[in-house]
């Protein structure tokens, strides 16, 4: 029987309830709830004497309120509401989600996605990323390579007017006088065996200065073992900017990091670091201003082993390399980071700004004579014409450069491959940068 046929259908009388009194005018129940189509609604009917629908009824079974009393019975708005409400969902997951929201979503899957494997060394200065380094490295290429090739175009053979002019080149660019002279040595001694002509200096000298960096010296972190790095270096050179770099990169490839805010001397700078904290979503440590700085570092590496940290980043204040109170203080760091972690890994990463050149080797000399300096962070390396600080810091120092600094995005502190580095300085054509 289709629900129209039971909507006809006449029902069989009910007896009212004759105990209960019909309810209130002002409670009467709700459409469609358990009351409707009731007795007690039947009985109400004849309340109103002057409503001529209660008095012409002759019967109750043919009553219209009798009548329609079936409908609730039937419910066929019931009968297609699963229906409707599939028909709902499925158009609510078809529909794209708010833009800020999917913007963030994509934007956190293509950040986990394109993140190194948690505990590898490389943080993102990879062969993929060539073409957009050697952009960044633009201003150093228009000083060194460029003038290199256009010097050489021409030339029927390698001479001393061309390697006292190449002499000069490398000079400008600030590779310092050490590796400058061993750079024309090797191509003299080249040239004299008959193997380069000027067409093949440039590649030559790319080769020769692979030779002077070395090979690659990544910092030593990894999930389950704390390790320790300090930032050190005078103000102004992006320590802290660094550190909160660093700190996001370490989040992202999934290990724990604790912040030491030692830099308790410059006004605000443990505010500022703060925000950094906040941006690469890492625990930070901090006393008052002006407090004893190797106790912050103390309570920061306590809190490490507590939490169950891998990475303890401590910032310094910025000090001038001759001030020796402030070399003093920044020595005591050292030793409370040797007792109290004496079996984490640990390094001292000397920050220097790329664009003082040369003037940064001094400091590099007397920041390691009071904390034993294990490596280098170049930063400002996209805005400056003199990248040829980096051969100079591994040949007159030791010292490896470890990370450089590429941009202001939290992305741009990039792990330092010394290939790949020559190679995007070197590089035909600077492609353009990955969107």
């Amino acid at each position: 029987m289709s629900w129209l046929d039971r909507f006809r259908a006449p029902k069989a009388p009910v007896t009212p309830l004759q105990t209960e009194a019909p309810p209130a005018e002002d409670q009467a129940p709700a459409p469609g709830s358990a009351s409707a189509g009731s007795p007690l609604i039947a009985r109400s009917a004849p309340a109103a004497e002057t409503a001529p629908v209660a008095e012409t009824a002759p019967d109750a079974e043919t009553a219209p309120v009798a009548e329609a009393a079936p409908v609730a019975e039937a419910a066929p708005i019931a009968d297609v509401a699963p229906a409707a409400d599939a028909m709902l969902q499925r158009a609510d997951e078809a529909a794209p989600p708010p833009e800020p929201a999917a913007k963030g979503f994509w934007r956190k899957t293509w950040d986990v996605l394109n993140a190194p494997i948690p505990g590898t060394p490389s943080f993102g200065m990879d062969r993929v990323d060539l073409g957009q380094i050697a952009e960044r490295l633009a201003t150093t290429r228009d000083v060194l390579v460029d003038k290199v090739k256009a010097l050489v175009k021409g030339r029927t053979r390698v001479d001393e007017d061309l390697l006292e002019e190449l002499e000069e080149l490398l000079l400008e660019s600030d590779m310092g006088v050490k590796v400058a002279e061993g750079a024309l040595a090797h191509l003299r001694a080249e040239a004299k065996a008959g193997r380069l002509e000027p067409d093949g200096v440039t590649r030559a000298l790319a080769e020769f200065l692979k030779g002077k960096l070395g090979p690659q010296a990544p910092l030593d972190l990894a999930a389950g073992r704390l390790a320790v790095v300090v930032l050190v270096g005078v103000n102004g050179t992006g320590k802290t900017t660094t550190l909160g770099k660093l700190a996001h990169r370490c989040n992202l490839l999934g290990l724990k990091v604790v912040v030491a805010a030692a830099d308790t001397f410059r006004a605000a700078a443990i505010d500022q670091l703060e925000v950094w904290a906040e941006r690469a979503g890492v625990e930070i440590v901090r006393h008052s201003e002006g407090g004893d700085a190797a106790a912050v570092v103390f309570d920061a590496l306590a809190a490490a082993r507590s939490r169950g940290a891998d990475v303890v980043l401590v910032d310094t204040a910025g000090r001038l390399h001759n001030k020796a109170n402030l070399m003093a203080e920044l020595a005591k760091i050292r030793r409370i980071v040797d007792r109290e972690a004496p079996d984490a890994p640990k390094e001292v990463l000397l920050v220097l700004d790329a664009t003082t050149g040369q003037n940064g080797l001094r400091q590099a000399e007397v920041f390691g004579e009071a904390v034993n300096v294990s490596g280098v962070v170049l930063t400002k390396l996209d805005g400056t014409a003199k990248g040829g600080v980096v051969f100079a810091i591994k040949d007159a120092l030791g010292l490896p450069v470890k990370l450089v600094g590429l941009g202001e995005g939290l992305e741009d502190l990039r792990d330092f491959d010394p290939d790949v580095f020559v190679d995007a300085l070197f590089s035909e054509k600077a492609a353009a940068p990955r969107s």
